[in-house]
Order: C-alpha cells, then structure tokens, then sequence
C-alpha cells in the first residue's frame, strides 16, 4: 500500500469515527435524557440489521457563526443512505439533532435533495426520520438557498414513490412542510412538535400565548388530523413505520406486497350475525367487524382519534394488503367535514398506489346543520365525489345495515353508476334518501301541501329492504345478498377477480381533475 492511499485511507475512518458521536458525547446524553434516540440508533430501529450503507458521510462542514466562531458539523448534521426494511429496499434521510440541533443549511439541504431524486429514479421509498431545530439561522451557510428545492421536489414526485415522516422533535416555520407534503405522518408523542408559527414567533408576532400541548402529538391526531399514527416514544413509532411500509408498494408501478398468510380464505365469520344488531337504533363498534374480516384480526389504524365516525385503516385479505373505509355507528355526527378530508386523503393514497379499497357501510347520511355548513361541507363531500369516481383501484362495498344518501350510497360506493365494481348487501340491509323520522307536517304546519307531504316528503324518509333493492334496483345497486358469516370469504374472491382491473380515465391536458376543496 503507498503512503497517499494509506493516509487517505486513515482520513476516512477518522471521518467515519467522528461522524458515529455526532456533536459529542455530552450532546448525545442531552438526546437521551429527553426520551430520545440518536439519528444512527433510530435508522437501527427501523431497518433490518446491518443493512444501512451511507452515502455522502464525508459531507462534513465547517460552519460559520456570524460572530466568527467556527461550528464543526459532521455530515453536516443530515445522515442520508439506503437500507431494508422488510428486505425490501428503502432511503433515508435523518436529520442529527446532536450537530447543531439537526438545523438545515445548504449542504444539509443538497444531500436530502439528492437522495430524494435518486429514491424517485430508482422507485423506493423514502423515509424521513425527522427532528430539526429548522434553519441554520445565526449562520452565515444560510438555510433558505435549498428549501425552495427540496418542496418542489416533494410535490413532484408525490404518489410516485410513499413518502413517509416519522416526526420525533420540533418542526417549525418552513420545515413543517416537509411532513405535510408527504403521504404519511407519524408522530412521537413525547417528543414531536409541528407548528408553523411556533409559541415563541405567535408571541412574538401576535401577543397570543397557547399552550404548550398546541401542536403536539394528540393536538394533531384529534383536532388539525395532519398526524397518521401516533407512538409513545421514537422506538415505537419507527416500528409503526416499519409496519405501515409492509403494506405499501415500493412505487406508483408495482402492486402492493403480497405476504403468506397462515389465515384460512375459506374462514366463516359466524361472529358477525351477534357483533351487529339487527336493531337498528343499537349502535356498535365497526373495529370488531374489522378484527372478523382481517388475516388474524391485524389491522394499522390511520388517524384513529380523528373524525372516530369514519374509519380508516390498512389490513390484509389472503396477503393481500386493502384500504377499508367504514362507518362506525358508535360514535355520531356522519360524513362530516373533517371525515370528508380523513376519506378523501387516504382514498388519494390508496390510487396512488395501487391498494384496492373496501367500504364497510352502515351510516347515516350527511348532517346538515349551520356550523358544518358554514364551513363548505357541500364543498367537502362534493370532492369525496370526486375522488371516488376518478379512483381506478378495485372498489368492493358491503352494507351491513343502513346506506343513506349521500354518506352511504354514493360516496361509500353503495351506488354502483358512481363506480364500485361489487357492491353486497346483508339480508338485513336497507336503504333510503333520508334517515329522519320526524313528521313534517307538525315540523312545517299547514304551509305544506296536502299531497307534498305523501309524494316527497314521505317518500323520500322510505326505507327500502334490501329484498326490494333486490327485485327493482338491481343494476344499480346491489350486486349481490351475501350472509355475514361469508362477508370475508366474499371479500377475498372478490379481490381476486378485480385483480387484473384496469380502467383508464378520459384523456385530459393535465393528469389530475380539478375538484371542489
């Protein structure tokens, strides 16, 4: 070996060995002491041992302070490489919150730009372990030459390849949009912050003063519904990543991964017929039908707390991984305006990559009243509409009970002109216009005609059997009457011969419509 390659040689692991403590030891026990992991220790948690290879580990930066002080940042405090997970290839992008509080300068900025692009070029997955003080700021490397860039770039290529946040520290100003561009955001409970304005620059610029729960974890899974899943802590929610990444594609081009399954495709669900009441004033929880119809019973919830009268989730039929979209009869309220913007989101999901979906339908139809409406919810279930009827994947639905209106025809794929290709129905199935039974006569008085009140205001509150549907409505409505205890052995045969489905929409200028949000 010569002396150049063998100093070069030794140059390289000094690198290496710098890059491993980050901004030191003292900062690394300051991560931990606050419930946190290191960049390099959560990429252990979410890839499959041994596997991460780095790519530009020698971007190291010398930054300058504005007083003149040098700040050392090894990799510029952004570890950037590919690994598996779940065997299958991934990127990832980890910000180092020890190097000068994981903030974003030029450098930093370049290598998530690259890496972005080449996950793109290469259709895997990119995954974002983030926890960021933001941009570099007292800095003279700035941030802002980049930011441009890297939202271009997300925006390019989302619904091409999964782009996924596992947000574990504060993300503010500019940088909250990293995660909301992406298709998921999971959230640590202890340690993930969003805001865009966060509680010092609100005060700073407004006088208000909110608390510090704003912008947590819970605040957006229950009240903004920007978070995905929510973990206690980095270790579980980069598990749940691991996890949702088992359902999806590595790109826009390819299939969802199928795994084996040890559930039998022939397995009865007997259960049903004692899990829903064939009251139906009784309310109970859609997750337990789910459980019945899942291989084993697994499932991955998405915003669990947000808009509890939908629920949105990700499971497995046979192997096959499927978005369900159902009502949940325990909790009220209907297609709401933010259930609208919960469907409507993980429908868009679903298209992008290929992942059949099936609605589960027992629901009333959408709630008027002046608060939502104040809102747009026209406006809200006029996109459902839109998404529904411009999604090309398999769409199965079953109505379990009820399917009103709007909520439970249409949107829930309950009519069959609007798109599904199967739509069953339990024996005890019925459907109407409306689900009121208040009598209009005494609501309105002697104002209503004599016959209005028989030719449309009582007819539209008619609940037709599903036996009926079966005699008159047929084409349009339901494909088939299907017992509860075969819903999952229908699901699956049903899956397999929508497998090969293609349907192209109408040729058009752009590739997106333009709908009402």
């Amino acid at each position: 070996m010569g002396q150049r390659l063998e100093q070069a040689i030794k140059r390289y692991h000094d690198i290496q060995e710098k890059n491993l403590l980050g901004g030191g030891i003292q900062h690394i026990e300051r991560q931990h002491n606050r419930g946190k992991l290191t960049a390099r220790e959560r990429i252990d948690v979410l890839i499959d041992p041994g596997t991460f290879e780095e790519l530009g580990s020698c971007v190291g930066t010398t930054g300058m302070r504005m007083d003149g002080r040098e700040a050392l940042a090894p990799c510029d405090g952004a570890v950037v490489g590919t690994a598996l997970a779940n065997q299958r290839p991934i990127m990832i992008y980890a910000p180092d919150f020890t190097v000068l509080g994981g903030s974003t300068a030029i450098q930093h900025l370049l290598k998530f730009a690259k890496v972005l692009e080449m996950a793109a070029r290469w259709g895997i997955p990119m995954v974002n372990l983030l926890d960021s003080s933001g941009g570099r700021l007292g800095h003279t490397d700035v941030a802002p030459a980049g930011v441009d860039w890297q939202f271009k770039l997300q925006s390019l290529y989302s619904g091409v390849i999964p782009q996924i946040t596992v947000l574990m520290g504060p993300c503010i100003a500019g940088g909250a949009y990293l995660p909301t561009l992406c298709d998921f955001l999971l959230m640590s409970r202890i340690s993930a912050n969003m805001w865009l304005g966060g509680p010092r620059q609100t005060q700073a610029a407004t006088s208000e003063v909110f608390d510090k729960n704003v912008g947590g974890a819970d605040y957006h899974m229950q009240f903004s519904g920007s978070a995905d899943t929510v973990g206690e802590d980095d270790e579980e929610t980069i598990k749940q990543c691991r996890k949702l990444l088992r359902y999806l594609p590595q790109n826009f081009r390819e299939a969802p991964p199928e795994w084996e399954s040890s559930d039998d495709p022939l397995r009865k669900t007997p259960a049903l017929n004692d899990l829903v009441p064939d009251n139906f004033d009784e309310t109970y929880d859609m997750h337990a039908v789910i459980e019945q119809l899942a291989d084993k019973g697994e499932y991955l919830e998405i915003k669990d707390e947000y808009a509890k009268s939908l629920v949105t989730c990700f499971c497995r039929l046979d192997g096959q991984p499927v978005g369900i979209v159902a009502s949940n009869p325990k909790y009220p309220g209907g297609m709401t305006i933010n259930a609208c913007d919960k469907y409507y989101r993980f429908l868009q999901a679903l298209d992008a990559y290929n992942i059949p979906l099936i609605n589960l339908v027992d629901t009333p139809p959408v709630v008027p009243g002046e608060a939502e409406e104040k809102l747009g919810l026209n406006r809200h279930t006029g996109k459902i509409l839109d998404v529904y009827a411009t999604t090309t994947v398999p769409k199965i639905s079953v109505v379990l009970r009820e399917a009103y209106a709007d909520a439970g025809s249409m949107v829930m794929g309950g009519v069959k002109s609007m798109g599904a290709d199967l739509t069953y129905a339990w024996p005890i199935a019925r459907f109407a216009v409306e689900a009121s039974t208040a009598n209009y006569c005494e609501l309105y008085g002697k104002g209503i005609e004599e016959d209005a009140y028989e030719v449309y205001l009582n007819r539209s509150r008619e609940k037709v059997d599903v036996f009926e549907v079966g005699h008159t409505w047929t084409a349009q409505m339901v494909d088939e009457i299907i017992l509860p205890e075969d819903t999952r052995r229908k699901l699956i045969k049903a899956l397999s011969l929508a497998r090969n489905k293609h349907e192209k929409l109408p040729d058009r200028a752009k590739n997106h419509t333009a709908p009402p949000v």
